[in-house]
C-alpha cells in the first residue's frame, strides 16, 4: 500500500491495536442491548453522575426532574455512574451519591447499590466497566471513516493553541490545524512502532450550508447553533471514552428517551447530535436545564460548591431539613404552577404534582432560603408529634448524640411537647429543621433552662413590678384539669385585679386606669416558664411542664421582679 493510503481504509487499519477492547460487532451490541419493550409514552430518564465529590444541589434538582419525568409516564429511571475521568474521581464519591439520593428519596429503577450489587439488564451501570461497548463502537467508526488516530504531542497542541490565540481565530482541532486527520497508514504504523501514546478523534464532518444546525430543546424550543467542525476526542490514551461518546453510546443502547441535564452542556449538543446521525441511531429528547442561582448584591450567580455551603447535598441533612421540604422547594423551582397546586392540595403527596419540563424556567430558578424555610415549616407543620420525635430522633442519631440520648431517654415528655399545638386549625409553625428542636424544647428541661440570657436581659429588666404578684397566684393557683377558656379567664380576672386590662381595647378606652394588660402578663409568663418571648401557646406548655416545675419558674421570676426592685 503507498505511503499516501488515508488511515481509515478499512482493510489497513491496526484496528486490534488501536482498540484493542473491542470485541464486538455492532450486531452483537444490539444484540446484548435490545430495545426496551415500554408502553406508549413512556420515557426513560438517567441520572448521570460524575463520582468527583459531593453532589451539588443542582444534580438533586437534575435527578428529581428525571425522576418525575419517567415515573409519571410509566417509564424507568436509571442511574448511571460516569466514572471515566479516573484522575478526578474521589474514592467513596460513589457512595456519597448513592446515600443522597437516598436520602432525599429519588428511586431508581437500575443502576448500582451501596450493597455493591446492580439491577437492570442494561449494565454495568458503570461507565469504567463498558470499556468492551465503547471500543467496539469506535472500531466501527474508524472502519467507516468517522474516527481516526490522532498523535498530537502536548505541546504541538500547546503550539497550536498559541498560534490560533495569536491570529485570533477560534481554537480547536478541525480543519487545517487537524494535523493527523489525513495522514497516511505508514505514518500511523510508524507511530505506533515508537510506541507514541495516541487518541481517537471523530472525524466531523464538513459542515453544510452556512454552517448551523437547528436542534430541538423541550425547554428551549428550536435552538440554531453552530454545525460541530471539531475533531473531538473520543478515546482517550488509556483507551477510556470521553463524555462525548460515553453518554450517546450507553443513551442509545439503554434506550433513554430524554437526556434531561444542565445547561453547561448546551454547547456540546452539536456534537452529541452529530455522533447520534453518524452512527445511525434515533437521537433522545434533549432538555437543558438552567443552573439555581442566588442573588449577591444587585447581580446572580450560579451556586458554588466554594462559596456556597447549600450548594452541598449534605448540607440539608446536616442543617435537618426534611426530606420532603427540600422535594417540594426544588419542585417550586422547577414548575411554577406548583405551589398553586400545593394550595389546591394541601395534603396530597408531591409525587401527584404533574410536572412538565417543558414549563420549566428558561432563566434559571432563584436560590430563596426564606422560600425554604417557609416550605418546611408547613411540611412539619402538617406532621404528627409522634412523626415529628421520630425523625428528629433520626437526625440527632446521626448530628448530634447528646440530644439524641436525652429524646430517647424522655420519649413521653418530648412527644407532649411537640404534640403543643398540632393537629389545631391553626397547627404550630415554630420548626423549620430538625436542628431546631434542641433550642425549642430544652426550655422544657431544667438542666437545659436558661431564665434569663443576655439577649433577653432587656425584656427582664423592662418588667413592671406588680407583676411579680400576678405571677405567684397564676403559680399557686394553676391547675392543667381546667379548660383553656376557663384558664385564661382566671388570669384575666387576676389580671384586672392588679390593674392589667383583660385585653388591649379595654386598656386603649382607659389608658389612665390600667398599669398595663393582657399581653403583658402573657409576656412575664412566657419569660419565666421558657426564658423567651415567644412559645407555643401558653396553657398547653404549662400543662406539659406540669404543676410543680410551673410553680417554680414562676416562684422563682416572681422573687427575682421582687428581688430587683
Amino acid at each position: 500500500m503507498s505511503s499516501t493510503t488515508d488511515q481509515n481504509t478499512e482493510t489497513a487499519l491496526p484496528l486490534d491495536v488501536l482498540t484493542p477492547s473491542a470485541t464486538l460487532s455492532m450486531d452483537e451490541i444490539h444484540q446484548r442491548y435490545p430495545a426496551r419493550s415500554l408502553p406508549e409514552g413512556a420515557r426513560v430518564t438517567r441520572f448521570g453522575p460524575s463520582p468527583t465529590g459531593f453532589i451539588h444541589i443542582g444534580g438533586l434538582y437534575v435527578s428529581l426532574i428525571s425522576e418525575r419525568t419517567a415515573h409519571q409516564s410509566g417509564g424507568l429511571f436509571y442511574l448511571r455512574i460516569e466514572d471515566t475521568d479516573r484522575k478526578r474521581e474521589v474514592p467513596g464519591a460513589v457512595e456519597l451519591i448513592l446515600g443522597a439520593l437516598n436520602d432525599f428519596g429519588i428511586a431508581f429503577d437500575e443502576g448500582p447499590s451501596l450493597a455493591g450489587t446492580e439491577t437492570g439488564a442494561y449494565g454495568p451501570y458503570r461507565q469504567s466497566e463498558r470499556q468492551e461497548l465503547y471500543q467496539s463502537v469506535v472500531r466501527d467508526l474508524l472502519v467507516r471513516g468517522h474516527a481516526y488516530a490522532c498523535f498530537a504531542t502536548p505541546e504541538e497542541l500547546e503550539a497550536m493553541r498559541t498560534e490560533q490565540n495569536l491570529r485570533k481565530i477560534p481554537p480547536g482541532y478541525y480543519g487545517s490545524w487537524a494535523i493527523w486527520r489525513n495522514r497516511s497508514l505508514e505514518d500511523v504504523q510508524a507511530a505506533l512502532a515508537e510506541g507514541r501514546s495516541f487518541v481517537i478523534r471523530l472525524k466531523a464532518p464538513a459542515a453544510e450550508g452556512n454552517g448551523r444546525v437547528e436542534l430541538p430543546d423541550l425547554i428551549r424550543g428550536k435552538l440554531n447553533v453552530p454545525a460541530n467542525n471539531q475533531d473531538i476526542v473520543l478515546l482517550k490514551a488509556d483507551g477510556l471514552p470521553t463524555y462525548h461518546l460515553a453518554h450517546v453510546v450507553d443513551d442509545h443502547l439503554m434506550g433513554t428517551t430524554d437526556v434531561i441535564r444542565g445547561d453547561e452542556w448546551l454547547s456540546s449538543y452539536p456534537v452529541h447530535a452529530q455522533l447520534f446521525d453518524l452512527l445511525g441511531w434515533q437521537r433522545p429528547r434533549y432538555a437543558h436545564i438552567a443552573p439555581i442561582e442566588k442573588n449577591v448584591g444587585s447581580s446572580r450567580r450560579k451556586l458554588s460548591k466554594r462559596h456556597d455551603p447549600e450548594a452541598a447535598v449534605d448540607w440539608y441533612s446536616v442543617e435537618g431539613y426534611p426530606r420532603q421540604a427540600v422535594i417540594e422547594y426544588l419542585l417550586n423551582l422547577a414548575d411554577g404552577k406548583f405551589e398553586d397546586w400545593r394550595k389546591a392540595n394541601p395534603t396530597a403527596d408531591s409525587e401527584s404534582f404533574p410536572l412538565q419540563v417543558e414549563r420549566l424556567n428558561r432563566s434559571g430558578a432563584l436560590f430563596d432560603l426564606v422560600k425554604l424555610s417557609s416550605i418546611s415549616r408547613e411540611v412539619i407543620g402538617a406532621m404528627t408529634a409522634a412523626q415529628v420525635y421520630d425523625a428528629a430522633l433520626a437526625w440527632a442519631q446521626v448530628h448530634d448524640q447528646p440530644f439524641a440520648e436525652r429524646l430517647a431517654a424522655h420519649a413521653d415528655y418530648v412527644r407532649a411537647i411537640l404534640n403543643i399545638e398540632r393537629g389545631a386549625a391553626r397547627a404550630r409553625k415554630d420548626i423549620v429543621k430538625w436542628s431546631d428542636v434542641p433550642n425549642d424544647t430544652g426550655y422544657f428541661f431544667d438542666d437545659l433552662f436558661v431564665p434569663r440570657d443576655e439577649a433577653n436581659q432587656p425584656l427582664w429588666d423592662a418588667l413592671a413590678p406588680g407583676l411579680a404578684a400576678i405571677l405567684r397566684e397564676v403559680a399557686e393557683g394553676f391547675d392543667p384539669a381546667v379548660d383553656r377558656d376557663a384558664w385564661l379567664d382566671w388570669v384575666r380576672a387576676i389580671g384586672e385585679n392588679h390593674g392589667y386590662a383583660a385585653n388591649g381595647k379595654a386598656y386603649k378606652a382607659e389608658p389612665e386606669r390600667y398599669q398595663g394588660q393582657f399581653s403583658a402578663i402573657a409576656g412575664a409568663l412566657r419569660l419565666a416558664l421558657a426564658g423567651k418571648p415567644n412559645t407555643p401557646d401558653l396553657f398547653e406548655v404549662m400543662s406539659v411542664m406540669g404543676p410543680e416545675r410551673v410553680r417554680a419558674r414562676l416562684s422563682a421570676a416572681a422573687a427575682w421582679i421582687e428581688g430587683r426592685g
